[in-house]
């Protein structure tokens, strides 16, 4: 029977510890100790040789970085989570350049606890086949963006296009999905008619292989992706949350993006979204409605199995005359706005015309915006519209730089 692994948590904080405790236990690891920095930290580690240490990265950052670099001194493959009520930037750099694998905000969820520990353990076992000579296995999956609303109207499905015709145009192989289970709005904002939709695909996705994609996703030759037409309203029905999230990730084994547009209510349909996703772009405009049921939404989704920090905001101008400033809209999420999308009349006309924005007016604001963030999906940086060749991580509170308009 395989071993549960162990966690210790290092914390001069004593409520903070508590707290962290319980959400270590809650992921189901096994709790092994916990202690203060320095040597009490040393000592604890050196008795009950952990799988995973949980560190506090709080100011002053010098000396919880001091106890993380003697512990990975003397504790070299074991991996460091960091946690912090307040992480920014330079904390993250700090703690990168001290050994941690990943910086959790606080509250610390069970469910980020156990994302974070996945990924540091397949990591780890990854390196030690390298240093024994052995092949690493390649990633399983891609990378799946879920492009949700709480309401309807603000542009959802016109961000989730243009995304995947700018993801497409960066060099990855996008498929496009479309999960409104209303009527869909994808296909006739490409221009396409698709022979089969996604009924068809939940329906044998046990029996596809690779080479069989082809025959239920319909391909956009000049856009160079694939989409998976929405079903009709009522042949929803017919598809089993199971089904559906197995049929997402089938996809994700074939493609580097995944991009999902969803319904403006959280259904079962968009709640496998939500689930599966690798991150979560949450697209409101800054009108009341707009802003009052997303904070209703978002207060929903801890009750679901979607860690918080996946989840980024998008601001989407609705229209010339809004003048709400993205701090003003983070001040009432209590949340910080992570990206921001200009208000341009070029995008509504590309959609009249089944030629997305990105397409249609590559220099227009809007299309820079999303290109800009695809850009930083896909791997890279944006600094003052200049794309640099650099990691991006995805941090809870980091805002990136954005293209000017």
């Amino acid at each position: 029977m395989a071993r549960t692994p162990s966690a210790i948590i290092i914390d001069q904080d004593l409520q903070t510890r508590f707290d962290v405790k319980q959400a270590v236990r809650s992921s189901g690891l096994t709790f092994s100790g916990e202690a203060g920095f320095g040597q009490e930290a040393i000592a604890l580690a050196s008795d009950t040789r952990p799988d995973i240490m949980f560190v506090a990265l709080n100011a002053p950052l010098e000396r919880p970085l001091q106890t993380i670099e003697s512990l990975l001194a003397r504790f070299p493959t074991t991996p460091v989570i960091a946690y912090s009520s307040a992480p920014d930037v330079d904390a993250w750099r700090n703690a990168m350049r001290a050994g941690v694998w990943d910086l959790l905000p606080m509250p610390v969820r069970p469910e980020a606890v156990r994302d974070a520990i996945v990924k540091a353990m397949a990591a780890e076992e990854t390196r030690r086949m390298r240093l024994q000579g052995r092949p690493a296995p390649a990633p399983a999956v891609g990378t799946i963006v879920t492009v949700f609303g709480a309401k309807g109207g603000i542009g959802k499905s016109t961000v989730t296009v243009n995304l995947a015709v700018a993801l497409a145009a960066q060099g990855s192989s996008v498929a496009v999905v479309d999960l409104d289970t209303g009527f869909g709005d994808v296909t006739p904002m490409l221009n396409i008619k698709p022979e089969r939709t996604l009924r068809d695909f939940v329906r044998d996705h046990g029996q596809i292989a690779q080479a069989d994609l082809r025959q239920y996703l319909a391909r956009h030759e000049e856009f160079g992706l694939d989409v998976l037409a929405s079903p009709g309203a009522l042949e929803w029905r017919a598809i089993k949350p199971d089904e559906l999230r197995a049929s997402l990730e089938l996809l994700a084994r074939y493609y580097d993006k995944v991009v999902l547009d969803t319904s403006g209510t959280l259904n079962e349909v968009s709640e496998v979204a939500l689930d599966v996703a690798t991150m979560v772009l949450w697209v409101t405009t800054s009108e009341f409605t707009s802003v009052h049921d997303s904070i209703d939404a978002l207060k929903a989704l801890d009750t679901l199995s979607v860690p918080r920090e996946r989840v980024r905001i998008v601001l989407n101008a609705s229209s010339p005359d809004d003048s709400v400033s993205p701090a003003t809209v983070s001040d009432v999420f209590q949340r910080e706005v992570f990206w921001q999308i200009p208000y341009d009349k070029r995008v509504r006309q590309g959609t009249h015309y089944g030629r997305p924005v990105v397409a249609s007016a590559p220099q227009s604001a809007a299309a820079r915006s999303i290109t800009d963030l695809a850009t930083l999906i896909s791997g890279g940086r944006v600094t003052n519209g200049h794309q640099k060749s650099a990691s991006f991580t995805w941090l809870p509170r980091m805002r990136a730089s954005k293209a000017e308009n």
